[in-house]
């Protein structure tokens, strides 16, 4: 009976996946977008081939963890960042291996991190990761606002 389409219950099933709502459509309901047609990827930069595991953990990590479209522009500053923060990572550990004085070696170590986390610091900020690139200096953080 369903090969030549005299069954009633077969051909509703058909129809009922063409069937839609009478009226006109919301626009709340043409923002809605399936789960299955989201990709998270878009508007979010690959990492360059040239950056090692550990640094391609970090730029996925730091891309994934912002908005897409927040570094579009600005690719060469995150992997100049990524690069120095893992830099900074090996050097801290060596630091914690030497042993802390006036030995030459801990000096060198001690002086490349001070510049190493001034210059991951500064790139941070360009790239609006810290938490004080993103306040306006004219609002208080605490406390009453200010009245007019």
């Amino acid at each position: 009976m369903a090969e030549t389409g005299d069954d009633p219950i077969a051909s509703w099933q058909d129809r009922v996946s063409t069937l839609r709502k009478r009226g006109r459509v919301s626009g709340a309901a043409l923002t809605v977008v399936p789960a299955a047609e989201l990709d998270v990827r878009v508007g979010r930069p690959p990492a360059p081939e040239r950056l090692s595991d550990e640094e391609r953990a970090l730029w996925e990590r730091l891309t994934f963890a912002r908005r897409p479209g927040w570094f579009s522009g600005a690719e060469a500053l995150l992997e100049s960042y990524v690069t120095m923060a893992i830099h900074c990572q090996r050097l801290e550990a060596a630091l914690r291996k030497a042993k802390p004085g006036t030995s030459e070696r801990y000096q060198r170590l001690a002086r490349t991190h001070r510049q190493s986390v001034a210059l991951a610091a500064t790139l941070a900020t360009r790239l609006r990761l810290t938490p004080s690139s993103k306040l306006d200096k004219r609002t208080p953080t605490d406390g009453e606002l200010p009245v007019a």
